[in-house]
């Protein structure tokens, strides 16, 4: 799989690369940079990218300009535009360029994740000879959207499937009780957003939950699986 990051703030793509990197599903995937849409059109293997990660603000070539570009070669990657615009004709053309996603800077990695996994979606359907409703329906209405059957249960509004599993990989290597602190060192999120995630796999009974208070008096929540639990996860996954 090979990925394209058009942008032309070196801080930005630099986050936008660490954030791929992030994504098990796309670890082995080739990312290469470039800081103009002029500099992208020139690519010799630019036929060959599956995903562009594009911004609208660029110098002499813009993101909606190299989306003509693209059009005009008979080129079809996916898109997601990552752009400070948010104004509706900047939109209107994305949208009538088939852009897969849309994203308005600042975004967080959390919103980052579900236009990945979006991505992922789409790379699996395309992979596949024949399809079913219920793949167009993972497709076109996102993974969690009520089907009965083997769909996964919804996760709670503000929680990402792959940042779930991340979490759970994670997990799955603390071999003592561990804390929320142990959690976002090991995965690179916010404490804030693993929080989250744990309180969310106490809830549903994944994890149980101890209160241990230390030498200085303040209190710490520390955490351990229960492996007896694990089907009330799998239903998320």
């Amino acid at each position: 799989m090979k990925i394209l990051i058009i942008e032309d703030d070196p801080m930005v793509r630099l986050i936008n690369h660490r954030f791929l990197e992030r994504i098990p599903a796309l670890k082995a995937a080739q990312i290469t940079e470039c800081e103009s849409a002029v500099m992208a059109s020139d690519l010799p293997e630019l036929p060959t990218y599956d995903l562009v990660l594009l911004d609208m603000y660029l110098p002499k070539m813009s993101g909606t300009d190299f989306l003509a570009v693209l059009t005009q070669r008979g080129l079809h990657p996916q898109v997601i535009m990552m752009t400070a615009a948010n104004d509706q004709q900047t939109l209107r053309d994305a949208v009538n360029y088939g852009v897969l996603d849309f994203l308005i800077k600042p975004f967080t990695f959390e919103r980052f994740e579900q236009a990945l996994a979006k991505f992922t979606r789409v790379m699996a359907v395309d992979q596949q000879s024949t399809v079913s409703q219920q793949d167009l329906d993972s497709l076109f209405l996102g993974e969690a959207t009520g089907e009965v059957d083997d769909r996964p249960t919804e996760l709670p509004k503000g929680l990402a499937k792959l940042s779930l599993q991340r979490i759970l990989a994670t997990v799955k290597t603390l071999v003592t009780d561990f804390s929320n602190q142990d959690v976002a060192d090991q995965t690179g999120l916010s404490r804030v957003s693993t929080k989250k995630y744990l309180d969310f796999l106490v809830e549903i009974g994944y994890l149980k939950s101890r209160v241990v208070y230390r030498g200085n008096g303040r209190p710490l929540t520390k955490f351990y699986p229960d492996a007896a639990q694990q089907q009330s996860v799998n239903q998320y996954l």
